[in-house]
């Protein structure tokens, strides 16, 4: 995964770069780092866009992100202002993602039970490891409760 040092670092670094488009209160970036490239390259096409398009006169709006996330393994990017130029880099990062592993951003595919993820196949057996380790565990401790329940009576 990642520190909570880098998730603020690579949160700094998208604010100073782009501080038009994050000027508004937003949700902050809930998806992994392997799509942090993603959203870097979209911004920077975005404002890019918007910067030369309205050289000498507003006529795309300024696209304020409200929102990054994922969601049922895919990336969502709620924004307002734009045009359909951006609409169309937007439906173009979320397909990027699609096929990105959120974790490191090597080739990925969705993957389901419990949480929905995009992850490549070894971060998909590493999630499933962690999954049935706890399942284990749960095991263990519904054994030792009925273990301690059946000494009490």
């Amino acid at each position: 995964m990642y520190t909570e040092s880098q998730y603020e670092e690579f949160e700094k670094r998208m604010v100073e770069a782009y501080p038009k488009m994050f000027a508004e209160p937003y949700g902050g970036f809930a998806v992994g780092p392997g799509w942090w490239p993603i959203l870097e390259t979209l911004c920077g096409q975005i404002q890019h866009h918007i910067d030369w398009k309205n050289k000498k006169t507003m006529i795309v709006p300024q696209v304020n992100v409200a929102q990054i996330k994922e969601k049922f393994g895919g990336l969502r990017f709620y924004y307002d202002g734009g045009d359909e130029y951006i609409s169309g880099l937007v439906s173009m990062a979320e397909s990027w993602a699609a096929c990105s592993c959120e974790t490191c951003g090597t080739p990925g595919e969705r993957r389901e039970g419990g949480w929905i993820r995009t992850l490549c196949d070894t971060h998909e057996t590493e999630r499933q490891s962690t999954i049935k380790e706890r399942f284990e565990d749960k095991d263990l401790q519904k054994s030792i409760l009925e273990v301690m329940q059946g000494e009490a009576e």
